[in-house]
């Protein structure tokens, strides 16, 4: 009988957790988010682990770049470009993902780049951006009165200051819908929050 009872409980508590999961992961289930990645240098650890915590939510990811096609990472990773960055439309989107890495600073004085952060702060959509890439949204003007972080060696906080924004040395900052993170040891993290932006 005290087996019978172990086994009900256990199945019970079994259920309860499966439940809640299921629970975390309906409010991202189906959501989109585009994820704006360097034609090459991109950083693959704030790609991989970004993408594996949306993919593990349930939320559907596009790329974008400045070309379509083979996009290389700096270790050599290639992932596939679908979408240029003129193309986006964000109003498509739940979320706006700027990944980082040194080649992403040649986005910087991008204006459609420029035009998808303004875009998604416009249209109160999730904007996301990790290591080098929150200097895009600091040249973008989203970041003025806004607190953010981005990699202390990549430059950017000089950029983001300079327009206005309130520099964190943090590994994530979130102020209202703009999430940005500090590099690739953040990205774990970073993913999870945009996430939980998105419930």
């Amino acid at each position: 009988m005290r087996k019978l009872q172990k086994g009900l409980t256990l199945l019970v508590v079994m259920m309860l957790v499966i439940g809640m999961a299921a629970s975390s992961m309906a409010g991202t289930h189906g959501k989109k988010a585009i994820m704006i990645v360097a034609k090459s240098d991109f950083e693959q650890t704030e790609y991989k682990k970004t993408r594996a915590a949306l993919d593990d939510a349930g939320v559907v990811c596009s790329i974008a770049s400045t070309k379509v096609g083979t996009l290389k990472g700096n270790k050599g990773k290639r992932i596939e470009s679908s979408m240029l960055l003129k193309d986006v439309n964000v109003a498509d989107y739940d979320a706006v993902v700027f990944i980082g890495g040194n080649g992403i600073k040649k986005v910087w004085k991008n204006e459609n780049a420029h035009k998808i952060a303004q875009e998604a702060v416009k249209q109160d959509k999730i904007l996301a951006a990790i290591c080098a890439a929150p200097g895009i949204l600091g040249y973008a003007g989203v970041l003025e009165g806004k607190q953010a972080t981005a990699h202390p060696k990549s430059g950017a906080r000089k950029v983001m200051t300079k327009n206005g924004c309130n520099f964190q040395s943090e590994k994530v900052v979130v102020d209202g819908k703009i999430i940005t993170a500090n590099g690739p040891k953040a990205a774990g993290k970073f993913g999870k929050t945009i996430v939980e932006a998105l419930n």
